[in-house]
């Protein structure tokens, strides 16, 4: 019997061995991709997509050659290991009740088993990169020829073209094909591949032995997270050969209730599930009671507010590990066709960090062989780490925000974690900034002293209408200041509006001391609003206490 968290990271380092195939294979694509700004006529560039297609499969050709034999030993090594692991335990349950299971190494009826399970093993996946040479440059030519026609109809500048055509094979590239026609990427089909030869090989010879030992009850594994189909059986046992009831309990048939020897049932594909000999009649308890086995699959881990099962969580985690896959991916083919790399840069400092709250809000860990990309090393971290800072502080300067105390990357993405009023207010001033209401100009320093003010002065304080001041909408911020430009008058005319601001003192004083109030006023949304009048016009909404629209008295009507 191999536990879940046994099978969960066994397929590890053979996936990591085809990481490095992988990688090798998208660099030299995006390479070949890079070069296609230097042909131009159509006759050039026919001979130029055969020249380099071929080339590519030859490449191809090579590097699998290269790594076959280390993946049949390394398949053969893995399988040992597994089936060892797993004898040792199953054995141990007989030997808890006096039995003599023969040693597993000197049982050639279960070696030949484990034999067998490697020769399919292997020959599953010789069978699937077989496939490798003709996916990929497959892939290759489509890609090339929408590049091609998208700088040929003008529709897109080479470099763009080139980018998108990068991109698109970082992200999703095939590299090997199923008889059903289905392709994946080889991490993916070698995670599959593994899992799945390792977990049916345990099974049949878990099976033999169960039935050296004449044992006819089994009990299956547990975990958290397991998809619903498999969660239905996880933890419960079973009789093999028939289902039948024994000593007043109804043990459903084990292959009928499991789907066992099935893709999508018990050790199918992709299951992290085994099972093991149990002998209800020697008074042998479940491992699982039935509360245990409700809890795995209660909706108790939060996020965002909501309530989420471990299997729930477990898939949004592994789409953030996938996310950050990407983006190292990315930046790997976009450096090697000589792309700049800040974007990617920067995209993956943000899938990093969403990862890494997801796991310190959830009560998880980042595994790190699921993040991992064999050729994005430290010295390739240190550069993206550099382009994504120097672009995060080219960003405050844009919006004339260097003195905020969030200019650092790694500052900035705490304080968006822990929600700050820092955070808050640098992204209201930078989305005023860039919608057209706020002119960068007025600075974030003079913006934070002015929204410090007034939580400082105004908020707390009781107008004259009896409305209790609890803050401000970014409007009411957009509107002392001023602005040049009035983006929602602008899609209707082209005339640059100037909207002039207000000062502090009279819109505080028009707070604390009006000349007048005017009637309430209810839109069209139901939301209720106050004018204010004094040295300014200043709107507050009764209901929320939010000071929300501030005019220059001028503008009176």
């Amino acid at each position: 019997m191999l536990p879940p968290s046994y099978l969960d990271q066994m397929p590890d380092a053979f996936v990591q061995l085809w990481q490095q195939v992988e990688d090798a294979i998208l660099q030299d694509v995006a390479r070949r991709i890079g070069k296609m700004d230097a042909v131009t006529p159509t006759a050039n560039w026919q001979l130029w997509r055969y020249q380099q297609t071929e080339a590519l499969r030859n490449d191809v050709v090579k590097l699998l050659a290269k790594y076959t034999g280390k993946s049949e030993t390394a398949i053969r090594k893995l399988l040992l290991q597994a089936a060892t692991e797993a004898m040792e335990r199953e054995d141990a349950i007989y030997y808890h009740y006096d039995m003599e299971p023969p040693p597993f190494e000197e049982n050639a009826a279960l070696n030949n088993l484990l034999d067998a399970g490697a020769r399919q093993t292997c020959g599953t996946w010789q069978n699937l990169t077989a496939t490798t040479a003709n996916t990929v440059t497959g892939a290759f030519e489509r890609t090339l020829d929408a590049a091609w026609l998208k700088v040929s109809t003008g529709a897109f500048d080479y470099k763009t073209a080139v980018k998108q055509a990068v991109d698109s094979l970082a992200d999703e590239m095939p590299m090997v094909t199923y008889p059903s026609g289905h392709t994946d990427s080889i991490e993916v089909a070698a995670r599959r591949a593994i899992l799945t030869g390792v977990n049916q090989t345990a099974g049949k010879l878990q099976v033999a032995r169960m039935d050296e030992m004449g044992c006819e009850f089994v009990e299956t594994t547990a975990h958290g997270g397991a998809r619903p189909s498999h969660a239905e059986w996880q933890g419960r046992r079973f009789h093999r050969g028939g289902a039948v009831d024994y000593k007043g309990r109804h043990y459903p048939d084990f292959e009928a209730a499991t789907g066992y020897g099935t893709g999508a049932g018990l050790c199918g594909w992709n299951c992290r599930h085994q099972f093991f000999a149990c002998f209800p009649e020697l008074g042998d308890p479940p491992q699982w009671t039935r509360e245990q086995l409700l809890e795995l699959n209660a909706r108790d881990i939060e996020w965002n507010g909501k309530k989420y099962t471990a299997y729930e969580i477990s898939q949004m985690q592994r789409a953030r590990e996938r996310n950050v896959r990407r983006w190292k991916k990315r930046y790997l083919a976009e450096d090697a066709a000589g792309l700049d790399l800040t974007d990617a840069a920067v995209r993956l400092k943000a899938a990093r960090q969403s990862l890494s709250d997801f796991t310190k809000a959830t009560g998880g860990r980042v595994d790190s062989a699921r993040v991992s990309v064999p050729k994005f090393g430290r010295s390739e971290a240190s550069r993206a780490s550099a382009k994504s800072q120097a672009h995060h502080t080219d960003w405050l300067k844009s919006i004339n925000a260097q003195s905020t105390s969030l200019n650092t990357v790694a500052k900035y993405y705490d304080a968006r974690y822990n929600n700050t009023e820092e955070y808050r207010l640098l992204m209201q001033y930078a989305n005023s900034v860039k919608s057209g209401w706020l002119s960068p100009l007025a600075g974030f320093d003079l913006y934070k002293s002015t929204h410090e003010r007034i939580q400082t002065e105004l908020v707390g304080k009781t107008t004259a209408d009896g409305t209790v001041i609890t803050g401000h909408t970014a409007h009411f911020m957009e509107r002392m200041f001023g602005t040049l430009v009035d983006p929602d008058k602008l899609k209707y005319d082209l005339k640059i509006i100037r909207r002039s601001g207000v000062g502090y003192e009279a819109m505080r004083d028009t707070v604390l001391n009006p000349e007048r109030i005017n009637p309430v006023k209810t839109d069209s949304r139901g939301k209720r609003s106050v004018r204010l009048i004094g040295k300014a016009i200043v709107t507050i909404n009764p209901d929320t206490g939010q000071l929300i629209q501030l005019n220059p008295r001028s503008e009176q009507k």
